[in-house]
């Protein structure tokens, strides 16, 4: 075919952005990617070509932001397709190479600069950002606060370096309605909230890290979410001193990880207040100093069906139990009606006080690590309807106190299901067994986990334990006993 070549003129910002995107610094993989040989004849035709230009500039949007600008050369048609991507993915690292320590920063800036003024969409699906590497702080406000004037579904920013958010990016934050997924991770990141009515009518997801949000309301700080379904929060911290409460009728999920160490005792942050009612799951992992403000119920009966998982550390320097009493009792308090708890923190787990246990009246499951005998019972007795026990190992039992004890109307009627983590044929095992296996009227499974790894050495302790388990005479008349070796 003879004719004449058509030449296509590019503007400077274009040629800028993809030689920055072509530049070879790091890992891409477009740049691995083996295009297959086209074949002859009409089985050569470029079906691709033929796509709809909202199809191209799809599937465009489903590749890194540089990948997508630098598949945008390979045809004419699609030169200008990266300016209306409906998604960005922003990552500094694919632009440092080993083999080239510097010159990767500058032209991830210019990149970033370019992507963000040249496009030319409105309305955005949404943007994964991530920085690795440190920048200078009023350039990544400018680049965020970019992003959030743009109307986004969904926002991940993930940023290494310690960063305070501008008035600016904050406002825009606040004010970016129309997003249902939010993912902000942080490092000694400081927001602060502006005053007036917060509210995100779309939001479901919120996961946050490493930020302390500030308030300047003269009252109680109101944060409405009303089809918030998933709430989580690592090392953030609510400075307000009037207190915030978060307005989420329809959240089902909140995980609360909280490590943050301060030279000074005691936690910071001001109460966190949820107002819902279709609770499922309460995760809370960290020090039990932070646990009385980092989850309140407004209503308790809202956790009826929801499952508390606690797994909890003390400070190493705080060797007393504060003088409002046990922070853990108060939880249980106001989670007196869940379905399932599982409790992991042994040293913490020792300062409970059985008389401060509320009742469990809808308690169902309960896991523990390692507990003493007394503070077991005391679980027990304020579990009636309780239908499965699992702890790692139990102390302080002994003959005297099992002979005085009450049964508990649990194991009487509900109980099912005990499962022993790790025996090593201790007296206050057996004694625990028997007790559970004469009493246990409805006991259908009851099960030992010894040491996988030491069974060579306590195989004798074992099978004395087993002989005795089976010798005594059963409450229940169908359950069944069972070893299983533990490995840890």
């Amino acid at each position: 075919m003879h004719g004449k070549t058509k030449v296509k003129v590019y503007g400077e910002e274009e040629r800028n952005l993809m030689a920055s995107a072509s530049t070879v610094t790091g890992h891409s993989s477009t740049s691995k990617f083996k295009y297959p040989k086209r074949p002859k004849g009409d089985e050569g035709e470029d079906k691709l070509s033929k796509l709809a230009e909202s199809v191209i500039i799809h599937i465009l949007s489903f590749l890194p932001t540089k990948d997508a600008v630098r598949t945008s050369v390979l045809s004419k048609k699609w030169i200008h397709h990266w300016t209306s991507l409906t998604k960005l993915d922003i990552n500094d690292t694919v632009f440092f190479s080993p083999k080239k320590k510097t010159g990767g920063k500058q032209l991830f800036i210019n990149f970033v600069n370019r992507v963000l003024l040249l496009n030319k969409t409105s309305t955005r699906e949404g943007v994964s950002l991530v920085i690795t590497n440190k920048y200078d702080v009023s350039l990544v406000n400018m680049w965020i606060s970019s992003i959030l004037m743009q109307s986004l579904k969904y926002l991940h920013v993930d940023i290494r370096f310690e960063l305070t958010f501008s008035n600016l990016t904050s406002h825009a934050l606040f004010n970016c309605f129309r997003l249902t997924e939010m993912v902000l991770k942080l490092c000694c990141c400081a927001i602060r909230v502006p005053e007036g009515f917060i509210y995100f009518g779309q939001l479901k997801l919120m996961k946050l890290s490493g930020i302390t949000f500030t308030f300047d309301s003269y009252s109680v700080s109101k944060l409405h979410f009303p089809v918030l379904k998933r709430f989580e929060t690592i090392n953030c911290t609510w400075l307000s001193a009037y207190g915030v409460t978060l307005h989420a009728p329809l959240l089902e999920i909140v995980k609360v990880q909280q490590y943050t160490e301060s030279e000074s005792p005691g936690p910071v942050s001001c109460a966190i207040k949820f107002s819902t009612s279709h609770l499922k799951e309460i995760n809370y992992c960290g020090y039990v100093d932070y646990l009385p403000e980092s989850i309140i119920l407004l209503e308790p009966s809202s956790a009826r069906n929801a499952s508390l998982d606690i797994d909890l550390e003390r400070w190493q320097w705080v060797d007393r139990v504060p003088e409002t009493g046990s922070p853990v009792c108060q939880l249980f308090k106001q989670f007196r009606h869940i379905k399932s708890l599982k409790f992991k923190g042994t040293e913490v787990l020792s300062e409970i006080k059985v008389a401060d246990l509320p009742l469990f009246g809808n308690l169902s499951s309960l896991k523990l690590g390692s507990i003493t005998g007394e503070l077991l019972f005391g679980f027990l007795a304020k579990s009636p309807v309780l239908n499965t026990l699992v702890f790692k190992r139990i102390s302080e039992l002994d003959k005297e106190f099992l002979d005085s004890a009450i049964v508990p109307d649990c194991l009487r009627s509900t109980l099912k299901v005990v499962k022993f983590g790790l025996v090593n044929g201790r007296e206050e095992e057996v004694n625990l067994a028997k007790f559970l296996i004469e009493n246990g009227l409805v006991l259908q499974r009851l099960s030992f986990s010894h040491s996988g790894f030491r069974r060579i050495y306590q195989s004798k302790a074992v099978e004395e334990f087993k002989e005795k388990i089976f010798s005594f005479k059963k409450g229940f008349s169908s359950g069944i006993v069972e070893f299983s070796h533990y490995y840890y």
